[in-house]
């Protein structure tokens, strides 16, 4: 089953975002191809740790730290009793602070429980209900959710307000915050140029934000 952003037209998306946003427009002229591919293979409960990695992290820092769980456990594919059996003192030392690894063991418990909605189960969700049902798990918050609905269900029409490097990403392309926009000013903005399709535009603030 393809997602919406896998099923998209992006060049299409693009034309529309660039009559809709002069600067946006600007931007896509030096952009680089969109690329966001979405894993199939990764389980929810894989997808979920990863995204509480990365809460407050750069990419690059959270990438490094869930490769390096991955290895520990020599494995690809992250098990609900691999970090059952792993305690407290080991993921620190992986580099997973001492919060997150309380949200892994409570995603933990709710998969074990098999209270984890399956992929297939959340494709029939909105999104709204998929935040309302993954935020009862401690230390997912609405971010966290956002950030699945991106790039695990490929949702096309998601704006993550609270996302630093989306709000740097959105300063830069916009040349008009000398200091970083409230999430409501970009919140507004997305709304008002973006819409339907604020993952695509997410994706290329997120490249604003690294510097191509």
């Amino acid at each position: 089953m393809k997602t919406q952003i896998e099923k998209a037209n992006i060049e299409e998306i693009k034309k529309y975002l660039s009559k809709k946003d002069r600067n946006m427009a600007k931007f896509l002229k030096i952009a680089p191809e969109f690329n966001l591919r979405i894993n199939s293979q990764t389980t929810v409960y894989q997808t979920l740790i990863e995204s509480i990695i990365s809460q407050q992290l750069s990419g690059k820092a959270a990438a490094t730290i869930f490769k390096r769980l991955c290895s520990f456990f020599n494995n690809n594919k992250l098990r609900p009793l691999d970090i059952l059996r792993c305690d407290d003192d080991e993921l620190r030392s992986i580099g997973i602070s001492r919060p997150k690894i309380a949200s892994i063991r409570d995603l933990t418990d709710y998969e074990l429980r098999g209270e984890l909605p399956s992929l297939k189960q959340l494709h029939k969700l909105e999104n709204e209900e998929i935040i309302k049902k993954l935020s009862q798990i401690k230390g997912i918050g609405k971010w966290t959710v956002e950030m699945l609905l991106i790039f695990k269900l490929g949702r096309i029409d998601i704006i993550s307000e609270k996302d630093l490097g989306l709000r740097k990403g959105f300063a830069i392309i916009t040349g008009k915050y000398p200091n970083l926009p409230t999430s409501e000013d970009m919140l507004n903005y997305a709304e008002k140029y973006w819409k339907p399709y604020r993952s695509i535009a997410s994706w290329y603030l997120w490249r604003a934000c690294e510097g191509i």
